[in-house]
């Protein structure tokens, strides 16, 4: 196999690391191991609030976006491997139309599930890739034989696994892998090689009502109610920020901060609004508690500074 026969698993890996490396150079590095909640939601990730409210391209956006240097080395050497065996199998527009199907499916269960989640990575898409190679193999098992079906799964189960025990670890969104893992095998199905099989006779229809449930689940989505997280406080906030509106922000950040207490960032930014509303004594509090919950927080740790030196005097020294 040449590297030419695969050239939309090529561009999605490019598109991917290239998007990745342009982080972390606007972040400065902080992309490489710990990107925070607003710099995932300024990229473009996937958040119910935002996404319901007008900013579907997020459910785009957010395959391209990964969580530090393990995440997209996994997730990249995940679809290097399987990804080239996928497009040969289906072909090369069949394989774009899936995995981003896939990655669809997967970004609109994790809406309808986890709405309070900001959720970003291709592992939705790449869960459809391996749902895919699961329904070819699945379809083709008679001809392969016990042995080679059981080696052509192997490889594919163990990624899915691995990934389900980590998500249920540490919390991953397994609703956008489940999502993409369903869409995946259901195109796979309608896609097969040579239309032997019933399904696979009418691929153009099959894609259109694949997607068609899609856009449905995402209508039904919207009008499911759902708990609101603190990012979504935090996310408009800096919305009432922008415009100058200091109490709705305060408002929304007070709100954040119930629902986790020890959100860093919020803290800063109730601080922020306090601070322009010469609310300096409030505004101090908050920075000393930012800075300390996260000593990353550069503008608490120099706005604390600031005040201090403005508004705290300075000790009379002996003479």
């Amino acid at each position: 196999m040449t590297e030419d026969k695969f050239p939309a698993t090529r561009l999605i890996v490019t598109a991917n690391i290239l998007v990745f490396v342009a982080m972390c150079v606007v972040s400065g590095g902080q992309a490489l191991t710990t990107p925070s909640s607003e710099m995932l939601l300024d990229w473009g990730g996937n958040f119910a609030p935002l996404t319901f409210n007008g900013e579907w391209w997020r459910m785009f956006s957010s395959m391209f976006l990964h969580m530090g240097f393990v995440h997209i080395a996994f997730n990249m050497a995940a679809l290097w491997n399987m990804g080239q065996s996928a497009e040969e199998l289906f072909g090369t527009r069949r394989f774009v139309n899936l995995y981003f199907i896939s990655g669809f499916g997967g970004s609109c269960l994790s809406l309808l599930f986890n709405p309070g989640v900001l959720s970003a990575g291709a592992s939705g898409a790449i869960f459809g890739v391996y749902g895919a190679l699961f329904a070819f193999f699945f379809a083709h098992r008679k001809e392969m034989g016990k042995e080679a079906f059981l080696a052509g799964t192997k490889s594919a189960t163990a990624f899915l696994v691995l990934n389900i025990v980590l998500g249920l670890t540490f919390g991953f969104d397994n609703f956008c892998h489940l999502g993409g893992l369903v869409s995946g095998f259901v195109c796979g199905t309608f896609y097969l090689p040579r239309a032997n099989k019933p399904l696979s006779k009418h691929p153009v229809l099959g894609t259109f009502l694949l997607i068609g449930t899609i856009y449905g689940l995402f209508n039904y989505a919207k009008t499911v109610p759902f708990d609101l997280g603190d990012r979504y406080y935090v996310s408009a906030a800096r919305e009432f920020l922008q415009n100058d509106q200091y109490a709705e922000a305060n408002a929304m950040l007070n709100k954040a901060i119930v629902k986790k207490p020890n959100n860093a960032e919020a803290i800063f930014l109730r601080g922020f609004a306090l601070m322009k509303t010469k609310h300096y004594n409030e505004a101090l509090a908050d920075f000393e508690k930012a800075a300390n919950l996260d000593p990353k927080l550069k503008q608490a740790v120099e706005l604390r500074d600031a005040l201090k030196a403005a508004f705290v005097p300075a000790k009379p020294q002996t003479p």
